[in-house]
């Protein structure tokens, strides 16, 4: 958990790295995972918030309107990919991978050893939906590991902060109309 401080009147983000095993040996043990994750999360009380990390699931787009968490440029699913949607809808948070459309070159972030697999199993989360504004990966990034570097671009401006808070005042008080 990294936590980064106030700077100037914009607050800082919270950023979370994560990673989740590959094979977990039960059921249990992959809730338990997000089970923390979740709480860890309940519990800081940033305004900013990204989670970032190897979760070893992958996310179709959106299948539903329920599923706004989720955007409409997925890779396709897996069974933790299940797990890992459920946890960002109870958080209310936004699944940055699948927000913006992009070649399927800059969408895997994983290869199998063989090369013959590729797999978006790394994922960026945000809890607020305009703080992302881009996400890739970066194809010519080499290292001796078998992930890709992932990109994205924030916007942390102190603007969206007062635009939020007075939506969410505006939904809270009603006007009262005096006769």
């Amino acid at each position: 958990l990294k936590r980064l401080r106030r700077c100037g009147s914009t607050p800082a983000p919270t950023i979370f790295l994560v990673y989740a095993a590959p094979t977990p040996s039960c059921d249990e043990e992959l809730e338990e995972f997000y089970m923390d994750l979740e709480k860890l999360y309940r519990e800081n009380h940033t305004f900013f918030k990204v989670i970032v990390g190897v979760f070893n699931a992958t996310i179709l787009p959106r299948r539903a309107a329920e599923e706004l968490h989720i955007g409409t440029h997925g890779m396709e699913w897996s069974e933790e990919g299940e797990r890992l949607s459920e946890c960002i809808m109870s958080t209310h948070t936004i699944h940055g991978n699948s927000q913006f459309q992009k070649h399927s070159h800059f969408r895997w972030a994983w290869e199998s050893p063989g090369k013959q697999f590729h797999n978006g199993i790394d994922h960026i989360i945000v809890n607020r939906k305009f703080c992302l504004t881009d996400f890739a990966v970066v194809p010519k990034f080499y290292t001796e590991s078998d992930h890709r570097l992932l990109r994205a671009r924030f916007r942390f401006s102190r603007f969206s902060v007062r635009e939020e808070r007075a939506a969410k005042f505006r939904k809270r008080s009603p006007k009262t109309v005096v006769n």
